[in-house]
């Protein structure tokens, strides 16, 4: 069964968390898969301007991935926020979920 909320404003918090999240969970592992082409000689993994093939490209792919959340977070997070915050001057939202 549905219910449904209404929210007036979101937190700058809440819009950082859901979005580290949700960049953490989908940035990691893409990175980790390039990290495994690099592992077989592909040049997929860039660290400080060099390109890591084989095992020290496997074992950077995850802190790439961490480093990319963590940028996408902020600076896509800030503009979230602002245009949430916007919004809500102007209108609420309503949400959905499962209880």
């Amino acid at each position: 069964m549905f219910e449904t909320i209404e929210i007036r404003r979101f937190s700058f918090a809440t819009v950082y968390k859901i979005l580290a999240i949700a960049s953490g969970c989908s940035m990691v592992p893409i990175s980790v898969l390039m990290g495994l082409f690099a592992f077989f000689g592909a040049q997929t993994i860039v660290w400080n301007g060099q390109h890591l093939t084989g095992l020290m490209g496997l074992i950077a792919s995850p802190f790439v991935g961490i480093m990319l959340a963590l940028i996408f977070t902020g600076f896509l997070g800030t503009l979230f926020a602002c245009g949430l915050w916007l919004y809500s001057k102007f209108s609420s939202l309503e949400i959905e979920y499962e209880k």
